[in-house]
């Protein structure tokens, strides 16, 4: 991406990292160590084995420390605070200088760099007045940067409008395509659901006729049986103005 279409906080997180990886380059021992080094004579000799291990220790502490303070998320932290003192001056700057000096001593204007114009949602938040979109309230320009302003923003909420559209459509005709995507293996997806003489279906069909004779026979039976229970119980209830022996046969009959 060119330099100067990215954003305040994108150059300045780009420029930290850039830092933060020489500060954490690796450390060497010099070539020329032992010659700088105490003589064997005097105060003892150092091992290379020795200065290698140090500068190991030394480089591991170096990589715990830059991962503990420069984080992505603290590198990213900066890069912000600085975009937002960047504009917090030019702001201030514009309301000095309109103050001190009548006119538009600075052009500088309501839109940040990093406003991504192909968002509809930052299309919808330009201003209608071309006035309004300076910072110096006291800014005019002239009529024709505010002609060209006023036809360029309409024409580009009119295109924002039709590209809202044609995603819906896009979309709509994506879900469309993946119901009609089984039709592309018909003999595996479609085949099976068809009423053949020999198909899946057919002969699912038969199991269900088989189960629904069942379960009918099986109901009829129940009810049957529930009519056969109710008779015999009616019968047996003792009828009025019986005597004791017609209750006596007729529980003889029963059992």
């Amino acid at each position: 991406m060119d330099e100067h279409s990215q954003s305040i906080t994108a150059v300045k997180a780009a420029f930290i990292r850039a830092q933060v990886r020489q500060l954490s380059a690796p450390l060497e021992a010099s070539t020329t160590w032992r010659d700088l080094a105490p003589r064997a004579e005097v105060d003892g000799r150092l091992s290379d084995r020795a200065i290698q291990d140090v500068v190991a220790k030394v480089n591991d502490k170096i990589k715990q420390h830059n991962r503990m303070v420069f984080s992505q998320q603290s590198q990213r932290h900066v890069a912000e605070q600085i975009e937002t003192l960047y504009w917090n001056r030019i702001s201030t700057e514009s309301q000095t200088d309109a103050a001190d000096e009548p006119g538009p001593a600075l052009e500088a204007v309501a839109i940040r760099k990093e406003m991504e114009l192909t968002d509809t949602g930052a299309i919808g938040s330009l201003p209608e007045q071309y006035t309004h979109l300076h910072l110096d309230a006291g800014y005019e320009g002239n009529t024709a940067d505010a002609e060209a302003y006023t036809r360029l923003r309409g024409q580009l909420l009119q295109l924002s409008r039709k590209r809202d559209e044609l995603k819906e459509k896009v979309a709509r005709y994506r879900y469309l395509q993946t119901l009609l995507e089984p039709l592309d293996d018909a003999q595996k997806n479609v085949q099976p659901n068809l009423i053949t003489r020999d198909g899946e279906l057919s002969r699912e069909l038969d199991r269900m006729r088989i189960l629904l004779a069942r379960v009918t026979g099986r109901v009829a039976e129940i009810q049957k049986s529930s009519t056969m229970r109710t008779e015999v119980t009616d019968s047996s209830q003792p009828q009025i103005g019986q005597t004791d022996r017609q209750k006596l046969e007729l529980l003889m009959d029963l059992t």
